[in-house]
């Protein structure tokens, strides 16, 4: 199977840190919502254009581990790449590192399933979902 991932940045800004200079830990979140958004545009599964279609794709797990800290005005660099799976979730990795001396800052996944337009956990991969990974090769 084909592994489809992007690499994205942010920069850290002064509202991005904690009383102690770095970056306050639920911020990680968001990078993380940078890198899926990211992976969406350059993929073509964007989670605006599943809602479009009828699909909603909540998060239900998230783990990160942190592993080295990022002041401000660093440059954070998210890779982002999607775990195959047959089940009807999608499952995403993340790898954060410091741009000015590649040092992994923090690692993580999360997991999302499809809920139909009546916000009914769906089973069954989507039928768009399952063509989206035929076309990418991770069917």
């Amino acid at each position: 199977m084909k592994q489809l991932e992007t690499t994205t940045a942010a920069l850290i800004r002064f509202g991005d840190l904690d009383p102690m200079g770095i970056v306050w830990h639920g911020n990680y979140i968001k990078f993380l919502e940078l890198g899926r958004e990211a992976f969406g545009r350059e993929h073509g599964i964007d989670s605006v254009e599943m809602y479009g279609i009828g699909y909603f794709t909540p998060i239900v797990r998230v783990n990160v581990e942190h592993k080295a800290m990022i002041g401000y005005g660093e440059t954070v660099l998210i890779r982002t790449w999607l775990q195959p799976s047959p089940a009807a979730k999608l499952i995403f990795h993340y790898e954060l590192r410091r741009k000015s001396d590649g040092a992994i800052a923090a690692t993580a996944e999360t997991v999302q399933v499809f809920l139909d337009r009546d916000k009914k956990l769906m089973l069954d991969v989507p039928e768009f979902f399952r063509l989206w990974k035929e076309r990418h090769q991770m069917a």
